[in-house]
């Protein structure tokens, strides 16, 4: 195969993986130095690189959690404390709490302006391009890392087990209004207890620059690197970008700077995006092509392109739905309406609980993975 499994090489990705596996928030100097890194290696392979500066605010990732999670806490204490002798009240705070809540689990293009609320940040995107014909390919990985006080596990688990409490105290609150259910007051402290103990323990989760951020996400961008390699080194004709994103951790806002900038330049009706978040843990690739409440579809496509190519090389690919808790660069180019993917691992494990700490380091990945992800992205490339 020209981009499967005789070029890609998962040591040279190993490698790459081990020199990016330093603390790197945004605006720190392992940011820098990883950028340059990046940088360096595209243009060594003879690929046309370009920096893009960005601006952006931190107000979607860590202020408005905080002002939603400050209305989730009353309106829950609500529902035991004032139910009984203010139903109606107390039932449409429920509802608009929950509305909230389930509104963000979904990205919508006029959130974007949240990102230019409060004091602004910069960061750069890493962009390389190899001219070609035929369907164009954007592959991306962010390069920045952080570390926070809960792993991601947890937090994802927070967020989820809070929405699932208020949906549950909203449906009492209005089965109540009608008349048609009474539930003792102290299963309902219990329940409101609960989602008031997962919100206030996502208050603490503060970001550092702790994590060497290994599997999140150096080996998102080592794969990324290899695989242009192999394009490099390859006969294909295909119109290849890649893209090393900047301050993913708050906000996406890497990916969301590039297609707001870049859309125009791509035909959704023959552009993949193909995103590397998370990879080298386990056996088979995962690919993440649903998520929010109710579930948003990002790509048809590329999952049944995927699926063959994994059946035809013998990688073990699964589709996987996101509800809560977790922000993807595929997501705000996914609503301009491209086909979009993201590649993360199928058996994370423990890893889940080490990411965004300083436990997430290069020994929690295998070769063996990595090379089953190279194989896959060149297959796909190859077949389309």
């Amino acid at each position: 195969y020209g981009l499967t499994r005789q070029a890609f090489d998962a040591k040279r990705a190993f490698q790459h993986i081990a020199a990016l596996s330093m603390p790197r928030l945004v605006g720190s100097a392992g940011e820098a130095e990883a950028r340059a890194y990046i940088a360096a290696q595209l243009r060594a392979l003879g690929l046309t690189v370009s920096h893009h500066p960005l601006s952006f605010t931190k107000f979607p990732a860590e202020v408005l959690p905080r002002l939603i999670c400050g209305l989730a806490v009353p309106a829950a204490l609500a529902v035991p404390w004032l139910g009984d002798r203010f139903p109606l009240p107390v039932s449409i705070a429920c509802m608009f709490v929950l509305s909230v809540a389930l509104l963000f689990t979904q990205w919508r293009r006029g959130f974007e302006r949240l990102y230019d609320i409060g004091k602004p940040h910069v960061s750069e995107n890493v962009v390389a391009t190899r001219d070609g014909t035929g369907p164009t390919f954007l592959i991306l990985a962010h390069y920045d890392s952080k570390s926070q006080v809960l792993p991601i596990a947890v937090r994802a688990v927070a967020y989820a087990v809070a929405i699932v409490g208020l949906l549950g105290v909203t449906l009492v609150m209005l089965l109540k209004l009608i008349a048609v259910v009474s539930v003792p007051t102290p299963a309902l402290w219990t329940l409101t207890g609960v989602i008031c103990f997962c919100v206030l323990l996502l208050q603490i989760n503060l970001t550092q620059n702790r994590s060497p951020g290994a599997f999140d996400n150096a080996s998102g961008v080592g794969v990324m690197l290899e695989v242009a390699r192999a394009v490099m080194a390859s006969d294909t004709q295909k119109r290849v970008t890649f893209l090393a994103t900047g301050a993913e951790e708050f906000g996406m806002c890497g990916a969301l700077r590039y297609i707001q900038t870049h859309a125009d330049t791509y035909d959704p009706e023959d552009t993949y995006i193909i995103n590397l978040d998370g990879l080298g843990v386990g056996n088979g690739v995962s690919l993440i092509t649903r998520y929010g409440i109710p579930p948003l579809r990002t790509t048809r496509t590329l999952a049944d392109l995927f699926s063959a190519a994994g059946q035809a090389i013998g990688v073990q690919v699964s589709e996987r739905y996101l509800p809560v808790g977790v922000g993807l660069d595929s997501i705000p180019i996914a609503s301009r309406g491209f086909e979009t993917v993201t590649l993360t691992a199928s058996e994370v494990g423990q890893a889940a609980l080490k990411v965004h700490s300083a436990q997430d380091r290069i020994d929690l990945l295998t070769r063996s993975s990595l090379q089953a992800v190279g194989d896959l992205i060149g297959s796909v490339i190859e077949r389309s």
